[in-house]
């Protein structure tokens, strides 16, 4: 039936072949401004509804789902994440709460029972969650990423089937016995642990009954009250409140906090003062943040192990898994080690993954669902794609973010709001095909594509020199280097010429801060070679292939940013100023604005400070003035005439292709057949029709096939657009 699909397509593709295309000759986006507005959690979905914006950037719930569908005026269309939820454990033995003894979720025994307390897979079936989800039993997203998953730890196997695999599923009784077995109750008031069943089947234990263990400094006494962060989001309250709720049913005393992210990030993220949290996270196309996650060097102050796990054997497998491994194999076989260890450990508890759909108003046409992020991430495909139909003169994108940015600093930002923004107005290296982001290599086999960097290549060599982790001089055998090509016409928003000196500045500063979010990864940098302004080869402390993709953060401008001081105790990652702040150099003092900058402190850290410190190479120009922080404010932004790429309508498949040859290669997009096959399978259907989750192959619905007016359904003036640029090639390098 699909080939048949496509034949009649096919043959009225030829009937429009020889007309005259229509053109966008803009570079950048089509249209005309961006305005973000910012919003807090499910008022965001009101915005949409009152017609407020038309980009929600946060997935349905199963009850706004239901409600979007019933509505004309919104389309929808499904997606899988690539990100996750989760119970977070503080395994660290005390914290600011508990600064004199052993607190009890040091204890691994202790952390075990409390993973058999939630039950996940009620979770997922209950009225807030209603089915929309994969469960995860370790900490990699499912089922984008199952190749990586370990399923010997695992509940459910790939194709949904038990395997019963997970040592900590909900078992009241199981986690009672663990508790009981290693004297956390009394053996006097519960002699046996017959008698501690039949208590608890009683009713609420009396509170105080989990004591300290044997060995503890105050053994035989009432553990601490838990202190629990729960986010507001629905589905981590649901389980938030769960796992409260049976804590205190066995005589723990908890003190849960529901907020925000602007209410938990201090207590979780930076002073770590916490035992449970319900976190949130994008691990991403490839899976390589066990690293950072689960190992000493992301224990900071805002770091990404907010669990404070600190284990031997876990840090050797993930070193192996990352940075260090030498394959793609090998990578995959250590990070199913890694899961191993963590599931034992109990050090946290994966819940589940989003089976989403996100919304967008219907007047939106050539809108692009990322597999994996939906809209937040292939923006920069989608804003030069995108547009308002009927194409009314300014367009004006809107733009609903689902929190405020919490801080809009490409350094130091580590939120996804955050980069909601910064993405928008900064670049990095490489960009990924919207519809396979986790296939490694370059397009078309694989999902890597050109972006500022228009090629690269990787090997391995000898170095001898500087070291990159403080060592002075050190030498490296078979180590990662990687030469990166750039475009020559790049620019800054302000006209300032693009050189890899930005590039090699980027690496430098983030890897001088001990806290800023791209640390981990710019530390094993061990020197940078200059061949000319574009050309430019980056060696690594480390062997793995996967240093192609260590650098790719945002570039920042050298002849901006180096005005700002870096403060004495940056390596330690406990500053508050240099390029801290909301964004660079806001929280800095007069003295650390270097004396001969071509800008003042005011014009650095006032209230436009974006006018000089958001300059970026993005197709998005901050609009000084515009930017309000905090819930109801938003910014603007306009197209950046400079920049260097436009499209061609028609293309929607965003597959790019390399000339043949060695590195540094041409190369471009080409609209062809397998966008015409794109648009077969989305022909004829909306995003208020059938949506089902089809894994591995397209959707019946893909919004981005929709690139013509009249917007919301897949017809004839889509083919049309197709038909007339069909064969063109676009995107080519300079």
């Amino acid at each position: 039936m699909k080939m048949i699909k496509i034949v009649a397509i096919v043959a009225s593709l030829l009937m429009v072949l020889m007309m005259a295309a229509p053109t966008f000759a803009v570079k950048g986006p089509i249209t005309d401004h961006l305005m973000y507005k910012f919003y807090i959690e499910d008022a965001l979905f009101a915005g949409l509804l009152n017609g407020e914006i038309d980009f929600m950037a946060w997935p349905l719930t199963s009850t706004q789902y239901d409600i979007a569908k019933a509505t004309l005026n919104i389309t929808v269309a499904p997606y899988f994440e690539t990100g996750a939820y989760e119970i977070a454990f503080n395994n660290n033995a005390t914290d600011p709460s508990h600064m004199a003894d052993r607190k009890a979720m040091n204890y691994t025994e202790f952390r075990r029972a409390m993973a058999c307390l939630i039950d996940k897979d009620g979770l997922i079936a209950g009225p807030t969650v209603n089915g929309f989800a994969t469960r995860i039993d370790t900490p990699i997203a499912r089922p984008n990423l199952d190749p990586w998953v370990n399923f010997d730890v695992s509940k459910y196997a790939s194709d949904g089937s038990l395997l019963n695999n997970y040592p900590w599923d909900y078992n009241t009784t199981k986690a009672l016995e663990i508790l009981w077995t290693n004297f956390w109750f009394s053996h006097t008031t519960y002699p046996t642990l017959t008698s501690l069943l039949t208590a608890y089947a009683g009713g609420p234990l009396p509170v105080g009954s989990v004591k300290y263990p044997p060995g503890h400094p105050r053994a035989g006494t009432a553990i601490d009250t838990i202190i629990a962060y729960v986010r507001t989001h629905l589905p981590r309250k649901q389980a938030g409140d769960s796992l409260c709720a049976e804590m205190i049913k066995l005589g723990i005393t908890v003190s849960e906090t529901v907020g925000g992210s602007g209410v938990c990030y201090s207590p979780v993220y930076e002073w770590r003062d916490y035992d449970f949290y319900t976190s949130g996270w994008s691990y991403g196309a490839r899976p390589l943040h066990f690293y950072s996650m689960f190992t000493p060097v992301g224990i900071y102050s805002g770091g990404s192990n907010l669990y404070q796990i600190d284990d031997a054997n876990l840090t050797v497998h993930a070193e192996l898994q990352y940075p260090f491994a030498t394959s793609g194999p090998q990578s995959i076989s250590e990070a199913k080690i890694c899961q191993e260890i963590i599931v034992d450990l109990a050090g946290m508890v994966p819940l589940f993954t989003n089976a989403a759909y996100i919304a967008y108003r219907t007047g939106t046409v050539g809108a692009i669902n990322f597999r994996g992020y939906g809209l937040t991430t292939a923006l920069e495909y989608t804003f030069m794609n995108a547009k308002t139909a009927p194409y009314s003169s300014p367009m004006t994108l809107i733009y609903g973010t689902y929190n405020p940015p919490i801080s809009v600093n490409p350094i130091f930002s580590s939120w996804v709001w955050d980069y909601e923004v910064i993405d928008r107005i900064f670049n990095s290296p490489m960009a990924s095909n919207p519809f396979k982001p986790s296939a490694a290599g370059k397009s078309p086999v694989g999902g890597d594509q050109p972006w500022m960097a228009y090629d690269w290549n990787f090997q391995l060599s000898n170095f001898t020199g500087g070291g990159g982790l403080g060592n002075s001089s050190i030498s490296y055998t078979n180590m990662a280097n990687v030469t990166y090509w750039f475009r020559d016409d790049i620019t800054w928003q302000d006209g300032v010429p693009f050189t890899v000196d930005d590039f090699n500045y980027t690496i430098f500063i983030t890897a001088a801060y001990g806290d800023s979010w791209g640390f981990p990864d710019m530390a094993t940098v061990v020197n940078f070679v200059k061949w000319d302004d574009w050309t430019c080869s980056v060696y690594f402390e480390v062997p793995t292939f996967y240093t192609v993709y260590t650098t790719m953060y945002n570039i920042v401008p050298k002849h901006i940013y180096e005005y700002i001081g870096i403060p004495a105790d940056a390596k330690e990652g406990t500053s508050l100023s240099g390029l801290h702040g909301e964004w660079p150099g806001k929280n800095s003092l007069e003295s650390e604005i270097l004396s001969g900058a071509p800008f003042t402190h005011a014009q650095l850290t006032g209230a436009d400070g974006g006018k000089y410190v958001w300059v970026g190479t993005g197709m998005w120009k901050y609009v000084p003035g515009t930017y309000v922080s905090g819930v109801g404010g938003g910014l603007v932004c306009d197209p950046y005439l400079g920049f260097w790429m436009n499209m061609t309508q028609g293309e929607i498949d965003f597959t790019y292709f390399w000339d043949a040859g060695a590195p540094p290669q041409g190369g471009r997009y080409r609209i062809g057949l397998p966008d015409l096959v794109l648009l077969a399978n989305a022909y004829a259907t909306d995003g208020r029709g059938a949506l089902p989750f089809k894994l591995g192959g397209l959707h019946v619905w893909e919004p981005c096939a929709d690139i013509a007016p009249p917007a919301g359904i897949v017809g004839l003036s889509d083919l049309v657009t197709l038909a007339l640029n069909y064969g063109k090639t676009w995107g080519s390098n300079p």
